[in-house]
């Protein structure tokens, strides 16, 4: 029996929210451990740039450090997008995932709406939003963004991936959840003006930014984005997509270091994470 006949008698035969819990073991463990501490009172404490600080889940606390303090790359964009935030700030967090980036930017008195099509991360950052006191700025939207308002359908990566939803191609929809899509333009019409949009969508880079042309032509926010060209290529699209529609919307892309930065040096990593801003009409 082939292994691609064998996913398919599994994916028939066990549920994907089982699967998901089946997948790692382990993973799921420390899950459940997590939650387990969380209900007992327990938190964590990550401290970061000027003595700030967000109070965390244990588990929100373990994915930021494994990703934003431990990993080189993703240290590099936590600390670039920390030097921009401030009282005037109105973030949109696209892909806030457990909502770090949104709690960061409350912690220096600015604003965001942290947006994600994920229940579990929405709960997550519902838990963490209450830990910090910061309800009055940051505001949790459970919805994907995308290039028109209505519905997608997703594909949940579980426990293993803490949460995550993605589009795949080729999937059942028996496989997939649906999420309610919303835009850019959407948002800003509905909540205000951002100043900042961050962009972590894997792989949905460009139909966030087409969603998004009215807000990115009248207002000039600081996009801080994650392109994640090698996930694109294996699906089957154009990685240069999103960085055409930057490019007809008149920004220019730059490294996490300030200096400008295009196709060739953005292509040489399998997710590279760039700011662009808007530089003329």
């Amino acid at each position: 029996m082939s292994s691609d006949v064998l996913k398919n008698l599994v994916r028939a035969a066990v549920p994907r929210p089982l699967r998901n819990w089946l997948r790692s073991p382990s993973r799921s463990a420390e899950w459940l451990w997590d939650a387990t501490r969380f209900a007992l009172g327990e938190v964590e404490t990550l401290y970061f740039s000027s003595g700030r600080s967000i109070v965390c889940h244990p588990h929100a606390y373990k994915v930021a450090c494994r990703s934003q303090i431990a990993d080189p790359d993703q240290s590099e964009e936590f600390k670039n997008f920390l030097a921009h935030c401030g009282t005037t700030m109105l973030l949109f967090d696209l892909g806030a995932h457990f909502g770090l980036f949104s709690l960061a930017a409350a912690q220096f008195g600015g604003r965001a709406v942290a947006v994600d099509p994920s229940p579990v991360a929405a709960r997550m950052m519902a838990r963490q939003v209450k830990l910090n006191r910061c309800a009055d700025r940051v505001q949790i939207l459970q919805a994907a963004v995308s290039d028109a308002p209505g519905q997608l359908n997703m594909l949940s990566a579980g426990v293993f991936s803490d949460g995550y939803f993605r589009l795949v191609r080729g999937r059942s929809t028996k496989e997939l959840s649906p999420a309610k899509a919303t835009t850019i333009d959407q948002m800003a019409q509905e909540i205000g003006t951002p100043t900042h949009i961050k962009v972590d969508v894997e792989g949905h880079e460009a139909a966030v930014l087409r969603g998004g042309g009215a807000t990115l032509r009248s207002a000039s926010p600081i996009l801080f984005l994650e392109l994640h060209s090698e996930m694109i290529t294996s699906d089957g699209g154009d990685p240069c997509a999103a960085l055409d529609e930057l490019a007809m919307r008149g920004y220019s892309t730059f490294s996490l270091g300030g200096s400008p930065i295009g196709k060739s040096e953005i292509f040489k990593k399998p997710i590279s994470r760039i700011v662009a801003k808007r530089v003329h009409s």
